[in-house]
């Protein structure tokens, strides 16, 4: 079992030695395959086209930035600061304006017209990168990152298309604002018809109560209120106070007068109380509704920040991994024709051994 192990040992050694000495044999075809791997990672990472990194960080808004938006919301949800940045992180993030970007800017930027084949806007997704939570105590703090040849053209994009995301929140707020405020509106409305029906119902039961009260006043023959104490002015008061069964006291001159005036009104409107002040209140709810509110929804937290060299490509990276990439197949190929090599020194010495 030792002499076993032995061998196997020294079968291994052999080998490794082996292995070294190939290599070394074929140093030259090792060394030029590593070099021409180095030599064409370094042409293609001086052709590439280089790539700056421009980015800008984005946080909430203030309550001073979003104030517009609650104005005239005493009776509906006050809007916090939360709320209007949810919906721009929303807007920010969607696909959506990813597409419309890609179709209204990169793509015409890059002189095409369509992308059919969908390799653009690969390359878009790519270069076009929206991160959030950026730090360990940043809550609510995201960042906006465009790679791109031009760190110019680059630094307005970001700026372009955080400026696109909040117009699209303001649009969603102010929609849902309206929306409410349309509601509210709404049932104000159907609040003043109910007020003026039933203004309507009280004139009738009034015209009603009247004319009864006429027929018995003229039964007495009562033309006008009753004189108490000779004071004509307390017999006014009186009459003033005559309501229900005692309303034919008035007498039928004030009775008549009364009648034809309430046929001849032509609005209840100013002796509904309540009524002026609700129409206020709808008049204002409906120019709210239609109405475009304008505010902050984020803020940039500092300027808008481009790289000073390029981040893509790493021109001593892709060397080195070219270079490691020739090395690897200058052994293969060594190896390879070491094989072959041997393998026609073995056919020769089986030729050569033939008799003649």
């Amino acid at each position: 079992m030792q002499v076993d192990s032995k061998k196997h040992v020294d079968s291994g050694e052999l080998d490794v030695h082996a292995l070294v000495s190939t290599l070394w044999r074929q140093k030259i075809i090792v060394l030029c395959m590593a070099f021409l791997g180095a030599a064409i990672a370094a042409t293609y990472a001086a052709l590439s086209v280089p790539l700056y990194e421009v980015k800008a960080f984005i946080i909430p808004p203030t309550k001073n930035d979003i104030e517009n938006l609650n104005y005239g919301r005493a009776k509906l949800p006050i809007l916090k600061v939360n709320d209007v940045y949810s919906v721009f992180v929303e807007n920010l993030q969607a696909e959506s304006l990813r597409r419309e970007f890609f179709n209204s800017t990169y793509l015409p930027a890059q002189g095409q017209d369509s992308d059919p084949k969908g390799l653009f806007y690969e390359k878009l997704s790519k270069n076009l990168l929206i991160n959030g939570s950026v730090g360990k105590d940043a809550m609510g703090r995201y960042s906006i990152v465009i790679l791109d040849a031009d760190p110019k053209r680059a630094a307005n994009w970001v700026e372009q298309y955080a400026e696109r995301a909040q117009e699209l929140a303001l649009q969603e707020i102010n929609e849902n604002i309206s929306s409410e405020s349309s509601v509210k509106a709404f049932n104000l409305q159907q609040r003043i018809a109910s007020l003026r029906e039933v203004g309507d119902k009280v004139r009738e039961d009034t015209l009603v109560n009247l004319r009864e009260a006429l027929v018995v006043a003229k039964a007495i023959g009562l033309e006008r209120p009753p004189i108490v104490n000779g004071d004509s002015n307390s017999s006014l008061s009186i009459a003033g106070d005559m309501d229900g069964e005692l309303t034919y006291m008035r007498g039928t001159k004030a009775l008549e007068a009364e009648i034809e005036n309430l046929k001849s009104r032509k609005s209840n409107d100013p002796f509904i109380k309540k009524l002026r002040n609700l129409e206020n209140e709808y008049n204002f709810y409906k120019q709210l509704s239609e109405k475009f509110q304008t505010a902050k929804t984020y803020r940039m937290d500092g300027g808008v920040e481009a790289s000073g060299s390029p981040v893509k490509p790493k021109f001593m990276l892709v060397v080195l991994i070219g270079l490691v990439l020739g090395l690897m197949l200058g052994v293969v190929t060594a190896l390879i024709r070491n094989s072959f090599s041997k393998d026609e020194s073995q056919i020769f010495k089986r030729v050569s051994s033939y008799p003649s």
